[in-house]
């Protein structure tokens, strides 16, 4: 196993930094546990900036993910292009200031060593379909 990237977010965010890479599918431990096979990699890309008067870290992540189809339970390929924008608070107090004007607001807590691959996983996770199941049918007949 490769040493995990890691970035000081806020830093991050405010100098405009970028960060790009590939990671295979095996690396991700929690992920492991609904895929068919760890085969693949995991292509992520993060660039820092500013965003309504806020610093942000924009993640985009592609990747092809086997899972079972929850219809025929035959694999099946599942493409995945996830792009999120985290805006990144100080600390608690302000990301409380914002969550009040804003209580859907998906952000950041600034970490001085943001581990990388655990936000790429956490944003695949959320991304996967809740009835894993081929995309416009599998051709199982009820």
């Amino acid at each position: 196993m490769s040493a995990r990237p890691k970035l000081d977010s806020l830093r991050f965010a405010r100098a405009g930094d970028e960060l790009s890479g590939e990671v295979r599918l095996a690396e991700f431990e929690r992920l492991a546990d609904v895929l068919l096979s760890d085969a693949g990699v995991v292509s992520y890309r993060l660039r820092g900036g500013m965003a309504g008067g806020r610093p942000v870290i924009r993640l985009e992540v592609a990747t092809v993910l086997t899972l079972r189809c929850q219809i025929c339970l035959e694999p099946y390929r599942q493409e995945m292009d996830v792009a999120q924008v985290f805006p990144v608070a100080r600390n608690e107090a302000e990301l409380a200031l914002w969550e009040r004007d804003d209580p859907l607001l998906d952000a950041l807590v600034a970490e001085p060593e943001l581990d990388v691959l655990t936000l790429v996983e956490d944003e695949i996770l959320l991304g996967l379909p809740v009835t894993p199941r081929h995309e416009g049918g599998c051709g199982r007949v009820g």
